[in-house]
Parts: structure tokens; C-alpha cells; sequence
């Protein structure tokens, strides 16, 4: 199934991505070469063929250019590539599992996460099982309007995807696609990548931060190598994972001196302290007054 959704529409029996178009100018029909495909290596496909479509040139320079979204059904291979585009990739999961790595994040794509990789993204691939997957090659134009992040987006495949998978295969495999029904189900996909902004790990400190954390879980939940992990977080929350997990604490210390008649110790253990010193040294850092002091002030006020 091939499908170029835009003004003008292509369809096809077997998958073609980013070809180079030649024509036969004896009956009009162009020829896409999927052995010499023009910045995507076709040991992407399970096989590479010519398949003949009936276009005319508007159309054949809309290919080229990758002006307009391509859908397609994908079997990836067990031989690891590696590249990048100038478009961007929406992958939904059909079937399988299929092996990603993307800078430092090394991402398992299954039936239970979607994919989004924002263009000029390197990333290699590959597959060990028998797998499928639905792929959209989004122009950087519509990107530019829709998607202003430029990070990789390893999303929970949720009911929302699940239902947003059910209506693009069938706008993919009717007679006739309708351009404005596919464009208003990518703009839903883009709301549903804006939403999914929390990130694994900052959900499991606000869930844990009285519990030992070590960085290697968080690198985990994220797919990073712990070296690189500090600095991502750094740069997304503009504190320390150390800072992050101190502003937890001395928030939740802060509300159960105010509302509990906790003991100190108590508190600290709470908030994953061992040792009421802990807890003193957090406040006089931050709040330049011990606990006791905080706790007399709220209740004054």
C-alpha cells in the first residue's frame, strides 16, 4: 500500500519512499526505482522493485520534492541502517517490534509506543522478528506549523493512537483518500505528540521522591546512557536532577509541617530522609531556617 496524500494522489501496490521518477514518454508512465532511491538506502524494504504509475508531470515533481505526506505499510529487515531526512516520520505499530537508536536514546518500538522522529534526526534501525508498521514521511513545512520540537517523541500507544490508527488505515486503504480528512487526523496526531510532554522519568520522581532514586533508573526510563541523562534533564527542566529532587522533598516537608503534628524525624523519612539532620540542612539551604523555625512561622500566620 503506497499512498502520496496531497492535491494529487498516488496510489500503488508496493511501497515506495522519496523515489527517483523517470519517465517513459512513449505512453506517458513514469517509473519509480526502488533500487535507486534518492536519500533513503532500500535496504529498508523486504524487496525493491519498479512499480509503474500513471501521473502526470505536476505530479511527478510533487514526488520529488516530498511536498505532501506519503503513507505507507513497512517490513523492516534485520541489517542495521542508519540515516537521516529532511522530512519527519510518524510510525504506528501494526505488528512486531522494531529497534531504534537516535543519539543517545535506544528505543524499543512495539505495540504499546508510537514514534515520532522530527527531520534531520539520524537514527539506525533495524528488526529481528516479522513485524509491520504504518509510517507517515511529513513534509517539513507541515512539521514547521505543527511540531515546533525538534526531539524524538516516544509515546504510550493509548486508546487516542489506537483509534487514530483505525481512521488513517482506512482513509490509507479506501478507493479514494480524502486529502482533508487524512490532514485533520495528522493535526490530531500533532495535538496528541504537544500533549504527551511529560516525561517518564520527572513522573516517576514526583511518584517516588521519598524512595532512594538512582540515576541510572531515571537514564533508563528515558532510554539515555546515565552519562548523558544529567544533561538532558538540565537542559529540559533548567535545574539538576539533585535540585529537581530537593524542591520535591522540601515541598512536601513544607506541607506536613504546616497541616500534620509530625515529628521532625517523621517528616524526613516521608520526604526520603534517613536522618532528621538531612531535613535541617535541606531547609537551611533553601529556606535559610530550620524545620522547627518553619513549622512556629505557619502557625503564627
Amino acid at each position: 500500500m503506497n499512498k502520496l496524500l496531497g492535491e494529487n494522489v498516488i496510489v500503488g501496490s508496493c511501497s515506495a519512499s522519496f523515489p527517483l521518477v523517470t519517465s517513459d514518454k512513449s505512453n506517458s508512465t513514469y517509473c519509480i526505482n526502488k533500487e535507486k532511491l534518492s536519500g533513503v538506502d532500500q535496504t529498508l524494504y523486504t524487496n525493491a522493485k519498479f512499480i509503474r504509475y500513471k501521473v502526470s508531470e505536476p505530479e511527478v515533481k510533487l514526488v520529488k520534492q516530498i511536498c505532501s505526506t506519503l503513507a505507507e505499510k513497512i517490513q523492516f529487515i534485520d541489517i542495521e541502517h542508519t540515516h537521516s531526512h529532511s522530512f519527519g516520520h510518524l510510525i504506528l505499530p501494526l505488528q512486531g517490534t522494531l529497534r531504534l537508536k537516535s543519539g543517545q536514546r535506544s528505543l524499543i518500538l512495539d505495540y504499546h509506543h508510537v514514534l515520532f522522529l522530527p527531520s534531520g534526526c539520524e537514527h539506525s534501525y533495524y528488526s529481528k522478528d516479522r513485524n509491520e508498521f504504518l509510517v507517515f514521511y511529513i513534509p517539513y513545512t507541515l512539521l514547521s506549523h505543527n511540531c515546533t520540537d525538534d526531539e524524538v517523541k516516544y509515546l504510550e500507544f493509548d486508546d487516542r493512537w489506537r483509534a487514530l490508527r483505525f481512521l488513517m488505515l482506512n482513509e490509507c486503504e479506501a478507493e479514494k483518500t480524502s486529502t482533508t480528512a487524512m490532514n485533520q487526523l495528522l493535526y490530531y496526531s500533532f495535538q496528541l505528540i504537544q500533549q504527551n510532554q511529560e516525561y517518564p522519568s520527572i513522573r516517576y520522581l514526583h511518584n517516588h521522591y521519598h524512595t532512594s532514586i538512582s540515576l541510572q533508573t531515571l537514564a533508563a526510563l528515558e532510554h539515555y546512557h546515565a552519562g548523558y541523562y544529567s544533561q538532558w534533564f538540565q537542559k529540559k527542566m533548567g535545574v539538576s536532577v539533585q535540585t529537581y529532587l530537593q524542591n520535591l522533598r522540601l515541598l512536601e516537608a513544607k506541607r506536613l509541617l504546616r497541616e500534620t503534628n509530625y515529628s521532625m524525624l517523621a517528616i524526613a523519612q516521608q520526604v526520603g530522609y534517613e536522618h532528621q539532620a538531612s531535613l535541617t540542612r535541606l531547609f537551611k539551604q533553601w529556606e535559610g531556617i530550620t524545620p522547627h523555625a518553619y513549622r512556629n512561622d505557619s502557625i503564627n500566620k
